[in-house]
């Protein structure tokens, strides 16, 4: 059994600190993993990505695993992408037009506010073959997506991983309640 670079677990937060050169200060970004549902060829995730700069914006979308990806519809530096080939193998690329992926390392080992990982999977994205930049990001084993570092001719963000808890109770409206 291979390592779980993004586990698909029901009720999970992650909490991440972004910065950019889109905006000033430091953005906290959640993503829940609100349900997840097996089918027999494939797991969909429910999940929210919730972000807080200076006000508050949700979005709604899916993380889908089958049998060859792990793909996330949406996402907080780019949209959705293939996050990742499976199985997971060392070496391993794929493109999403114009970008570039490659699976670099299964052994990488990182330290970032949330805590000290090892045996990472790190994964360099040449954005339109190199020309416009590159982007890194890491998956620790058990836990997901921790880091990464996107450099554009665009864009230079930073999204790293803070927290790992449950997702809160929401409040119940009263409308709601019977």
């Amino acid at each position: 059994m291979s390592a779980e670079y993004f586990p698909l677990k029901a009720n999970t937060r992650y909490e991440y600190r972004l910065k950019s050169t889109e905006f000033e200060g430091t953005a906290k970004v959640f993503i829940d993993i609100l349900k997840v549902v097996k089918k027999p060829a494939k797991t969909v995730a429910q999940a929210r990505m919730i972000f807080e700069l200076r006000d508050s914006h949700t979005t709604e979308y899916t993380i889908t695993r089958d049998a060859k990806w792990l793909t996330t519809a949406d996402g907080v530096i780019v949209g959705g992408r293939r996050e990742f080939p499976l199985p997971v193998k060392e070496g391993a690329k794929w493109s999403e037009y114009p970008d570039s992926n490659e699976i670099i390392s299964l052994s990488d080992k990182v330290s970032i506010k949330a805590g000290k990982f090892r045996k990472c999977m790190k994964i360099v994205n040449m954005l339109a073959g190199g020309d416009a930049g590159k982007s890194v990001r890491y998956y620790a084993p058990g836990v997901g997506y921790i880091l990464e570092e996107y450099n554009g001719e665009d864009k230079t963000c930073e999204l790293e991983l803070a927290a790992v808890s449950k997702v809160p109770a929401e409040k119940k409206k009263k409308s709601e309640s019977k």
